[in-house]
């Protein structure tokens, strides 16, 4: 039997999302980088297996405006980062569309495409001053992404898009920063596949959308789950009539609500892998309880935690 893959993607970036210059820490960067080289050997030692995982360093324009230098966070934990990469880990990309609004303070804006084109054109190139390498996986940030992005992403170099969050309403940025007069929309991801695949419009034969893993929902009251289903259904053309929510480690769930969301979504067959997103170890103690949920899982059955590469391969191998 292939072991089922996981892959942990942990973003890099400020403590808080949009953060003021006496506030603009990033010092759980560090906790995750220190706190994830002790869960490897828990987690080789239960598997009997390798673990990689996945590090998405924020180099855009907003760290840039922030710290002076878009690199400051990459620089600050190279070694780390470098150490990481020895033990097969991948380095990649978190890219935000966050910019200064008038009278002061930050706002998302994802409504100038050409903007957030050039704001991932310049943090492919800033991956490359820092670890002279091409980037080849990349994480748009806000639960966001388009076309045209996705071709960029391409453009750059990259062969693994993590951005999708299978499940996901359109909701717009000024409802997701109340008060900041953000711009654009998250759009419908309500259909996104459960497996990786390779996009049309990415027309790069070695490149992989890689979706974030989900379940079917039952966290909500049920006539939240009934109308949220209905929207999927009707989204999908009925190809998908049960509503879905990704899955999230940092999240805090109530008394048996992660095993079940996990069994959820395990069980269900159609989901070859966990592909899971991080933001930066904000909250450890409840990343600390998903790992220890997904190592009981894995003294059932092989499990491998893996970079995007490996990930993409036994995924595929399951399907």
């Amino acid at each position: 039997m292939n072991p089922f893959p996981i892959h942990f993607a942990i973003d890099l970036e400020p403590d808080k999302r949009l953060p003021e210059d006496s506030d603009k820490t990033f010092d759980n960067a560090g906790v995750a980088l220190e706190r994830m080289a002790i869960w490897r050997d828990r987690i080789e030692a239960v598997t009997g297996a390798p673990a990689q995982f996945g590090w998405y360093v924020r180099m855009d324009r907003h760290i840039g405006a922030l710290y002076g230098d878009p690199c400051t966070i990459a620089k600050r934990y190279k070694p780390l980062l470098d150490e990481a990469a020895r033990a097969g880990d991948e380095i990649g990309l978190h890219i935000h569309a966050i910019e200064r609004r008038p009278g002061g303070g930050w706002r998302a804006n994802y409504a100038d495409e050409f903007a957030v084109c050039e704001t991932v054109s310049e943090s492919f190139a800033n991956f490359k001053t820092v670890f002279g390498r091409n980037c080849i996986s990349a994480r748009m940030g806000d639960m966001w992404t388009s076309e045209a992005c996705m071709r960029k992403i391409v453009e750059c170099g990259a062969r693994y898009d993590l951005s999708l969050e299978t499940g996901r309403c359109p909701k717009a940025m000024a409802a997701l920063y109340p008060g900041t007069g953000s711009k654009g929309w998250r759009p419908s991801m309500v259909g996104a596949p459960l497996t990786p695949f390779q996009p049309d419009e990415a027309s790069e034969p070695g490149f992989w959308a890689v979706p974030l893993a989900s379940h079917p929902r039952r966290d909500s009251p049920l006539l939240r789950v009934l109308v949220l289903s209905a929207y999927s259904a009707a989204a999908t053309g009925f190809r998908r009539i049960r509503a879905r929510k990704t899955l999230r480690p940092q999240e805090h769930y109530q008394p048996g609500e992660l095993q079940a969301s996990l069994n959820a979504a395990i069980n269900e067959g159609k989901q070859p892998g966990f592909c899971l997103a991080i933001r930066n170890y904000d909250d450890a103690a409840q990343t600390d309880n998903f790992i220890e949920a997904l190592l009981n899982f894995a003294r059932e059955r092989p499990v491998k935690f893996c970079a995007p590469a490996e990930y993409v391969r036994l995924a595929m191998a399951a399907g």
